[in-house]
């Protein structure tokens, strides 16, 4: 593992298929993907050190959080707009990832667990780590947000995959209503 991946695995093998016939050990299949990946960033000219670290973990989240390539952008912007705030991430899947579950199953006592150091609800800043493997389509995003003064997000249509951005508050309070109004209709 590279220095700045602090012994974290998590983000650091690069998706793929790998001819493992003849490489003689995991601990060499798992040097291939973390080559290759190291190879892909250089390629996208992620900078190297703990920024890099934080690009993966930025661009892992957006992975996680939506599934849909044309929201990654936003949900980076919203990152980067909470970290400038001081204001925690607040991210399901962050605190799913330290709890060892998908994100529909975090109970109100993990949502509340501030022995999780994923816990972006209680912790500021990023993860220790990144929370998943992101693809090209994220760490590109997660590179050059776009300008933009959204705070929250919801993804509001789970079928789809509709993602609604908003500014305030209110505003989110609003869309996860229209979340919860639409998923009570979907059961």
């Amino acid at each position: 593992m590279p220095a700045e991946a602090s012994g974290h695995f998590e983000g650091w093998l690069e998706p793929g298929a790998y001819e493992v016939k003849g490489k003689g050990s995991a601990a060499r299949i798992m040097k291939s993907m973390v080559d290759k990946r190291i190879a892909k960033l250089d390629g996208l000219k992620v900078p190297t050190g703990p920024e890099r670290q934080q690009i993966l973990a930025i661009a892992s989240i957006a992975e996680s959080e939506v599934n849909s390539t044309q929201y990654y952008g936003k949900v980076v912007r919203v990152i980067h707009n909470r970290l400038d705030a001081g204001m925690p991430l607040g991210m399901d899947t962050t605190v799913a990832y330290g709890a060892h579950v998908q994100a529909n199953e975090l109970t109100d006592a993990m949502l509340a667990d501030a022995s999780n150091p994923y816990n972006t609800r209680i912790h500021n800043g990023l993860p220790p780590s990144p929370i998943s493997s992101p693809g090209d389509n994220a760490i590109e995003a997660a590179l050059n947000p776009p300008a933009g003064p959204w705070m929250y997000f919801v993804t509001t249509n789970l079928k789809t995959g509709e993602t609604k951005f908003a500014v305030t508050a209110d505003e989110f309070a609003r869309i996860r209503e229209e979340y919860k109004d639409s998923n009570e209709n979907a059961n």
